[in-house]
């Protein structure tokens, strides 16, 4: 109700009479109020808006947090098991992929193989067996060369 019908309750309107009812007057009556709950009605979207946006903001840092530490978390699993491989088969951690426990053991047996040196291997490397022939003419130029 407005402050005018408070005061003054002995005005009653007729329902259905056009006697002494200024549509107009109650038109522009109604707009005002109309305008007044508009202003009201977006000054309220509007704070809506701007707290589902912080809420927006939060959830998606949360998102963004808890995304960044699984990410750390599989990191830290795949150190951990590079490392549990690397002790049981010797190869270098940082030498060793894959995905799993078990890639991982395939990668390093497949390094070990590799690094498996393929020929015989010398005692004394620039040594020469004198019981093989003895001294040949490259061992006596060499000898007379560097004394």
């Amino acid at each position: 109700m407005d402050e005018e019908e408070a005061a003054n309750p002995e005005v009653t309107e007729e329902p259905h009479g056009d006697e002494g009812t200024d549509w107009k007057a109650m038109a522009r009556k109604w707009e005002k109020q109309a305008k007044a709950n508009k202003e009201k009605a977006d000054a309220y979207d509007k704070l809506q808006e701007e707290a589902k946006s912080d809420l927006q903001k939060a959830t998606e840092r949360a998102e963004k947090a808890e995304r960044e530490l699984g990410e750390a978390n599989a990191a830290r699993e795949l150190s951990e098991l590079r490392s549990k491989v690397s002790a049981e088969t010797g190869v270098p951690a940082e030498l060793i992929q894959g995905a799993d426990e078990e890639s991982m053991s395939a990668s390093a047996k497949a390094l070990i193989a590799w690094a498996k040196p393929t020929a015989p291997r010398v005692n004394k490397p620039g040594s020469y067996s004198a019981a093989a022939g003895g001294k040949d003419a490259r061992s006596k130029f060499a000898e007379a060369l560097f004394g």
